[in-house]
């Protein structure tokens, strides 16, 4: 790789692309240097700017609000569904309007959000899935979008450092990523203006190595879920993830409205059996730049805010260590 005197989008990127669109059955596949910068240059490939709205769940990473703002939109929030903390498509229906030209479902931690019943609750509006959380879960079959966006960020399903990929079966759509992501340079001259969201060598060496590992990964971490399952069954306060397609990028587990002890308690508790744990996300429209954005209630994403706790999740998590924090879990409430 250095011998070939390319460090930047040479043909370790171009392997990479080739390899994920075999393993994830897409028509292409393009390399960015972030799952921030694969949305945004989505976006603007789309093209999105002033005057547009952009519609993204009010529970999920900021990430995905600030794509649509540095685009030009206008973000609109929805509310997500009771449980699985996907996008609820009754509340894209009450939110979406003329100007709406982008519904983003993220799918959630890893769970494939239900795509179709998003886009018909749109369907004028373009869909463009925010799978950051989703590699080794999403594939063609199951993407309704005309462009995907995975992160390869180190805390997620697999890994480049820093990177990201967006997918499409759209030739078109994929000629203009390529050029946007390069100063909007064309075939010997600039044909408009664009970024430098270039993946570099290095990452795409370390993520082509990830890529063969990552159903393996995948594996494991639906092992360890299933573990957790079978720890945490009787818990009765605690709201447990589920779903056949999850990809478990994080085991995210939810107090219930009749919990006798709260979340910062709970925190406390592990700390004190060494386990190490962090709050949920906070929702969209609780960030400073975000609070205009909600145009009625979104009780569910408030009350995952409040009550959502990551619990430990990695390929490397054993059965004991899985066993370890079920136990101080279940010594929460004697």
């Amino acid at each position: 790789m250095l011998r070939s005197g390319r460090l930047v989008q040479g043909p370790e990127v171009e392997a990479f692309e080739a390899e994920f669109t075999a393993a994830t059955g897409f028509s292409h596949a393009v390399a960015v240097s972030s799952g921030t910068a694969a949305l945004l240059l989505s976006l603007k490939a789309l093209p999105v700017g002033p005057g547009d709205e952009v519609v993204v769940p009010a529970y999920t990473f900021i990430a995905t609000a600030n794509a649509a703002r540095l685009a030009g939109a206008t973000v609109v929030l929805a509310d997500v569904l009771p449980g699985n903390l996907n996008l609820n498509p009754e509340s894209v229906a009450s939110v979406a309007g003329p100007r709406t030209a982008v519904v983003m479902p993220v799918h959630q931690f890893g769970l494939l959000a239900d795509v179709r019943a998003i886009s018909a609750a749109a369907p004028r509006a373009e869909i463009l899935e925010d799978a950051a959380c989703a590699a080794g879960a999403l594939t063609s079959r199951q993407a309704l979008g005309r462009m995907a966006c995975f992160s390869f960020h180190s805390r997620k399903t697999m890994t480049t450092g820093e990177g990201g990929m967006i997918t499409t079966s759209d030739s078109d759509l994929a000629a203009r990523l390529r050029r946007l992501r390069q100063h909007g340079m064309g075939a010997g001259e600039t044909e408009e203006a664009g970024y430098n969201f270039r993946m570099n060598e290095l990452a795409a060496a370390l993520g082509r190595v990830q890529l063969k590992r990552l159903p393996e990964m995948i594996g494991k971490r639906r092992r360890a879920a299933g573990w957790y399952r079978e720890g945490l069954k009787d818990l009765g306060w605690l709201i447990l993830p589920e779903g056949s397609s999850h990809a478990f990028q994080s085991y995210v587990v939810q107090l219930s409205a009749d919990a006798s002890v709260g979340r910062q308690r709970l925190i406390d508790h592990l700390k004190s059996h060494s386990i190490e744990t962090q709050a949920g996300v906070q929702p969209v429209h609780l960030h400073k730049p975000y609070r205009q954005s909600a145009r009625g209630p979104l009780p569910v994403s408030e009350q995952a805010g409040n009550n959502a706790v990551f619990l430990p999740m990695h390929p490397g998590l054993g059965v004991e260590a899985v066993e370890r924090v079920c136990a101080a879990l279940r010594s929460l409430t004697g």
